[in-house]
C-alpha cells in the first residue's frame, strides 16, 4: 500500500516551489508574506519511499488574501491527518503550511493514502483505536454516519456553540444530511450536486453535422444526437453517442429523480425501486442500451471519451473535467461542459447534495488544536484550494462563496461554461439526499447495485417483476436498526 508520511514543518518551499504555489492567486503567498514559506517536504514512512509534495498549480489569478493573525503561545501540539493521494495531497501542500504559521505551537503530520483506501484505513483505526486527529469521510455513503454512530466522530456541538459559528456558511443541504438526532459530528469539507455534470466532444458534433448542446436541451434532444453520432460497421461500434460515468451508489437518486422517481420515501423508510416512474427510468436506459446501442459500456465510459470515440458522458461529476479530460485529453480534440439536460417529459435535471464531511476523531489527544484545523479545513480558502488543484479532486469546498468565487469561475485552463454549469448546478437543482434513514446505505448499495448494473449490458430486463423482488429486499434491509 502506498503510505507516506509529510512532515509539512520539516523544512521551506524552494523559490521554484513559492512561485508555482503563487498561481493560487493569494491561498499561499499573502499568507506567508515576502519569506519563502513552509515546505511540504516528504520524509519516508517506513517501508515507503518518499514522495514529493506537489509544488505545481493552476495559474488562477486572483484577489490577495491575508492571513490569519498568530494565535498566542501554547504548549507545543503535533496533529495528524490522513488525506487521500492525489485527491488532496497538493491542497495540503499549499494550504496546512498557512495554518502552522498562523498556529505556530502546532505541527500537522499530514499521512497519505490511495483514495480507494482511505475508508478501510480509517474503519481499520477505529477498531484498535489509533485513529488520527481529523477524520475525513463521506455523506452520499453514510460513511460519515456510521463512523459518528460507532463514536470514532466526536460531537461538536460545544465548539460551534463556544465560537458562535455560523452554519449558513456551508451549504444547508449538507449540514442537513451530517445531522444525526439533531448534533453534528462535523463540518462539510467538499459539497457537490451528483450527477449534474454533462460533457461533450465539440470535435464530434462538428463532424457529425450536430449542433452542440444548449441549457434548452431535453433528453429528447440527447437521444437524438446520440443516435446520430454513434458510428457503427455491421455489428461493430467504433463511436458511441452518449455514456453515463455513474450508475449505481449515491449517485442512482439523480437518475432516477430526472424521470419523477426517488429511491427512498417516508425520509428513508421505504424503498420504491419498483414505482412507476423508477420503472420508466429503468426502461429508458435500457432502450438506449440494449436496442438503440448508442450508450458505451460503463467500465469503458473515462478511456474512451479520452480517446475521442464516445460524443457525450453524461450524469458524470463535474471533477470528470479535471481528471480525465484536462489530464488526459490535452490538445486531442475540443471539448465542454454543461448541466444534465432536463428531461424531456418532467422537466427535471436530477441530482442530489452530498458531499465529503472533516471531523475531530475519539482518539484525538487535542481535540481544541484538531477543532482549528477542522475550521481552517472547512473555511473559503481552503475550498478554493480544493477546485484549483491542477491533479486529484477538484469537487469544492461545500459552501455558496466558494463556487461564486471568481477564482474558479475564471479558470485559465478551464471553460468558462462549464464552470458556469458547475455553479448553476447548486442554485437550480439543489435538490436534498434521500438516504436509508437506518443509515444501512453500504448495505442496499451492496444488494441492488450488482443487480440494476445487469440492465445496462443485458444480463436483466427492467421488469416490474425484476424491481419488485429487489425491492423487497431493499426493504429489509431498511426495517433493520442503525447499525
Amino acid at each position: 500500500m502506498d503510505r507516506t508520511i509529510i512532515n509539512l514543518a520539516a523544512s521551506r518551499l524552494t523559490r521554484r516551489a513559492a512561485i508555482a504555489a503563487s498561481a493560487f492567486g493569494g491561498l499561499i503567498v499573502a499568507a506567508c508574506g515576502g519569506d519563502a514559506a513552509p515546505a511540504a517536504a516528504p520524509t519516508a514512512a517506513k517501508p515507503a519511499a518518499p514522495a514529493a509534495v506537489p509544488t505545481s498549480a493552476p495559474a488562477a489569478a486572483a484577489p490577495t488574501t491575508a492571513a490569519p493573525a498568530p494565535t498566542a503561545s501554547k504548549a507545543p501540539v503535533k496533529l495528524r491527518v490522513i488525506e487521500r493521494t492525489p485527491s488532496e495531497e497538493e491542497i495540503m501542500g499549499l494550504r496546512i503550511p498557512i495554518f502552522m504559521k498562523a498556529n505556530p505551537s502546532i505541527t500537522v503530520d499530514v499521512e497519505l493514502v490511495p483514495s480507494a483506501e482511505l475508508i478501510t484505513k480509517l474503519q481499520t483505526m477505529a477498531a484498535s483505536d489509533t485513529l488520527p486527529d481529523n477524520g475525513h469521510s463521506y455523506l452520499g455513503n453514510q460513511t460519515y454516519h456510521n463512523f459518528a454512530l460507532g463514536k470514532a466522530f466526536i460531537d461538536i456541538e460545544s465548539y460551534i456553540a463556544r465560537d458562535k459559528i455560523d452554519l449558513k456558511q456551508w451549504f444547508p443541504a449538507l449540514v442537513e444530511m451530517m445531522r444525526i438526532d439533531g448534533k453534528l459530528h462535523g463540518l462539510p469539507y467538499k459539497g457537490q450536486v451528483l450527477g449534474a455534470g454533462f460533457y461533450y466532444n465539440i470535435d464530434l458534433f462538428e463532424k457529425g453535422g450536430v449542433v452542440v448542446p444548449t441549457d434548452a436541451w431535453t433528453t429528447d434532444d440527447l437521444v437524438k444526437a446520440a443516435q446520430r453520432l454513434t458510428v457503427r460497421q455491421g455489428n461493430d461500434t467504433s463511436q458511441y453517442g452518449y455514456s453515463i460515468q455513474t450508475w449505481g451508489g449515491e449517485n442512482l437518486t439523480a437518475h432516477l429523480r430526472a424521470f419523477g422517481a426517488d429511491p427512498y420515501a417516508d425520509g428513508g423508510k421505504k424503498s420504491t425501486l419498483d414505482s412507476p416512474a423508477a420503472l420508466e427510468a429503468f426502461q429508458w436506459y435500457e432502450n438506449l442500451f440494449q436496442r438503440e446501442r448508442v450508450m458505451a459500456p460503463l467500465a469503458d465510459t473515462s478511456a474512451m471519451f479520452v480517446d475521442g470515440k464516445i460524443a457525450m458522458v453524461g450524469r458524470a461529476y463535474f471533477n470528470f473535467k479535471t481528471d480525465p479530460i484536462l489530464a488526459k485529453v490535452g490538445d486531442k480534440f475540443k471539448w465542454d461542459g454543461a448541466m444534465m439536460p432536463k428531461n424531456a417529459k418532467t422537466g427535471k435535471r436530477g441530482g442530489m447534495f452530498a458531499g465529503d464531511a472533516n471531523s475531530i476523531t475519539r482518539n484525538s489527544k487535542a481535540p481544541d488544536a484538531a477543532w482549528e484545523l477542522l475550521k481552517f479545513m472547512t473555511d473559503k480558502e481552503f475550498g478554493v484550494g480544493l477546485a484549483l488543484q491542477s491533479k486529484g479532486s477538484t469537487t469544492p469546498g461545500g459552501r455558496p462563496d466558494v463556487y461564486g468565487d471568481d477564482r474558479i469561475l475564471n479558470h485559465p485552463r478551464l471553460p468558462k461554461q462549464t464552470q458556469k454549469a458547475q455553479l448553476a448546478s447548486v442554485t437550480e437543482i439543489n435538490e436534498p439526499a434521500s438516504l436509508p434513514f437506518n443509515f444501512r446505505a453500504p448495505d442496499v448499495e451492496g444488494t441492488r447495485d450488482p443487480e440494476i448494473i445487469k440492465i445496462t449490458t443485458g444480463d436483466a430486463k427492467a421488469e416490474i417483476g425484476f424491481l419488485k423482488d429487489l425491492n423487497a429486499r431493499i426493504q429489509v434491509i431498511l426495517d433493520k436498526p442503525r447499525p
